[in-house]
C-alpha cells in the first residue's frame, strides 16, 4: 500500500506573519499600478469615464482624418504620464503632473482654448503641408488629405477672440471597473500568503 509523504516545508508561523507584512506592506504599489494600468487603457482603448459611471467610448476630434489612435493616444505622452505620485504605508495617489502635461485636465475635465496668433501660424503650416501633400496623393489617400488641409484652412481662418472647443475625455475616475481590478489584484497577493499558511498546516 503507497503511503503518502509530505516533506517539511521548513516554514513556521514567524514566516507566515513575515510574508503577511510584505504582502501589506506592498499592497499601496500593487494597486498604485493596477490603477495605473487601469486609466492607461482607457485612453489607449479610447473609452472614457461618464457622470453615471459605464464606460463610453471618447467622442471623435472634429476631423479624424486616417489616425487611428485618437486625440489622446497620438504621440503616447499622455498615457506615460500616469504614474504613483506619492505612497504611504496605508495609501497611494495616482495621477499625472501638470508641470509636465499641462493639457491633461484640459482632456480630462473639457474646456475651451482661446486662439492665439502663434496657434493661427500653427494652423497655416499644417494646412500648406497638407495642402502639398494632397497634391501629390492619388484615390482616398487624396481625399483624406484635402479634407484634412481644408480643416487646417478652416481653423486658421476663424475670426479673432474665438476659442477652440475641447470635449470632456475623463479617463480617470473611481469606477466599478477600477475596483474590480483592484480586487483582482488583492486576491492575487493574498493568495501567495494563504499559499504560505497551506505548507505550514502541512508541516
Amino acid at each position: 500500500m503507497n503511503k503518502l509523504h509530505i516533506k517539511h516545508s521548513g516554514l513556521s508561523l514567524n514566516d507566515f506573519e513575515k510574508k503577511l507584512k510584505q504582502v501589506l506592506n506592498a499592497m499601496p504599489t500593487v494597486i498604485g499600478q493596477a490603477a495605473v494600468t487601469h486609466f492607461q487603457e482607457n485612453i489607449t482603448k479610447r473609452q472614457g469615464v461618464p457622470a453615471g459611471g459605464s464606460l463610453q467610448r471618447f467622442k471623435n476630434r472634429v476631423f479624424e482624418g486616417s489616425r487611428r489612435r485618437g486625440v489622446l493616444n497620438d504621440t503616447g505622452n499622455l498615457v506615460d504620464s500616469i504614474k504613483m505620485i506619492s505612497r504611504s504605508s496605508s495609501s497611494v495617489n495616482v495621477g499625472i503632473r501638470t508641470s509636465e502635461i499641462p493639457y491633461a485636465e484640459l482632456h480630462q475635465q473639457g474646456g475651451k482654448i482661446p486662439i492665439t496668433d502663434k496657434m493661427r501660424k500653427f494652423f497655416w503650416a499644417q494646412y500648406y503641408q497638407h495642402a502639398s501633400s494632397a497634391g501629390r496623393s492619388r484615390g482616398k489617400r487624396s481625399v483624406s488629405t484635402n479634407q484634412e488641409a481644408s480643416f487646417w484652412k478652416a481653423m486658421a481662418l476663424k475670426k479673432a477672440n474665438m476659442a477652440i472647443n475641447i470635449p470632456k475625455r475623463q479617463f480617470m475616475d473611481v469606477t466599478p471597473d477600477l475596483e474590480k481590478a483592484i480586487l483582482r489584484v488583492i486576491k492575487t497577493e493574498m493568495g501567495t500568503v494563504i499559499g504560505v499558511i497551506f505548507m505550514i498546516l502541512l508541516t
